[in-house]
Parts: structure tokens; sequence; C-alpha cells
């Protein structure tokens, strides 16, 4: 077992190397990978509810510069892991924030978002 595993990680070296090749790998790769990175933004997206909610109920309201906010005050990463920034939408009685998924476009179908109701 040990020797086909290296074997196919031999092949996958080699398919990597070879451009035409590469790309064939990827494409049938990136609905796995894309999966796999879908699975890592809930939690980061409860721990920024968290972050924002405190800070909104100490009194500081929302932040001004969601991107400042993001790459100063956030403690997780400021980017979802296909390297877009996360977003921030007010709606009554609280807020929402969201990764817009693998495409990049806010509001498709592949968006992660979370809402969080403030009771003041």
């Amino acid at each position: 077992m040990g020797k086909f595993i290296l074997f196919l990680i031999l092949v996958l070296c080699v398919g990597m190397a070879v451009p035409r090749t590469r790309t064939v790998m990827e494409a049938k790769a990136r609905p796995v990978v894309d999966r796999v990175k879908a699975k890592i933004v809930p939690g980061r997206l409860q721990t920024m509810t968290e972050e924002l909610s405190a800070r909104v109920m100490r009194g500081e309201g929302y932040p001004s510069d969601w991107s400042y906010w993001l790459s100063r005050e956030y403690t997780s990463n400021p980017q979802d892991p296909w390297g877009h920034e996360y977003y921030l939408k007010q709606i009554p009685d609280g807020f929402e924030v969201g990764s817009k998924g693998p495409d990049g476009v806010e509001g498709t179908t592949d968006d992660i978002t979370l809402r969080k109701l403030l009771r003041r």
C-alpha cells in the first residue's frame, strides 16, 4: 500500500510539472478543494460576529472602515480561503457577515453568510 501511495504522489508531481496536464488536474480538483475551503468559513464568520457584536454592544458601533477593521482588529484572516475580503451588511436589528465564495461575487448562490441579530 505504501508503494502505491508513493507512486500516486509521483504521478501527481509529474502531472503538475506539465502545463497542459496541470490545467486539467486543477480543473478536476477545484470542486473538491472548494468544498474543503467552504468548511473553514463558518468558524471564521462565527468569530467575526462575536467580535463585531462585542464592539457594537460596547457602544463603539460598526467599523467605519471595514477593510481597516478586518486587517487590524479582527483576530483571524481578513480574507476568505479564495482570497476575497469578507463583507459586512447592516440589517434591521443586526448585521450579516459573509464570504463571496469561490466565484468572488457577492449575492450569488455560493456565498456563505451568517446573520446576527442584536438585542439592545
